[in-house]
């Protein structure tokens, strides 16, 4: 997905819910410069914003089962990655299933170039 300088972008994560499984824990993490760090938790004590700098410019549906997708406002330059989202359900003998989605964010600037191809050409050879 793309998004540009300052505005919002929705990285999609969604599933089907099924019968017998509920929704035990959620986490979005964002990877960039080969680090991973956990942007978002949702579990049983309810929503954690782990990362300082996505405060107040993040936010997931509540009260929409299957739709976990991440909202994110006033998007800046280094907000570009790989998002993955990950999420954890209980079944009726208790065990655990694990299901992630890895999204790429391009944030891009407003106005970018559109071609690089309408530069004079004595920009290519200096």
């Amino acid at each position: 997905v793309t998004g540009t300088w300052m505005g919002s972008t929705t990285v999609p994560c969604t599933y089907v819910p099924s019968e017998g499984y509920t929704e035990q824990t959620l986490s979005w993490s964002v990877e960039r410069d080969s680090s991973t760090s956990t942007i978002f938790r949702r579990d049983d004590s309810g929503d954690h914003i782990l990362l300082s700098k996505f405060r107040g410019r993040v936010s997931i549906p509540k009260q929409s089962p299957g739709n976990a997708s991440l909202l994110i406002e006033n998007l800046e330059m280094p907000d570009s990655g790989h998002y993955t989202c990950q999420v954890t359900w209980r079944s009726t003998d208790n065990s655990l299933i694990t299901r992630e989605v890895t999204t790429t964010l391009k944030v891009r600037e407003v106005n970018p170039p559109s071609s690089y191809s309408e530069l004079p050409s004595s920009l290519h050879h200096p």
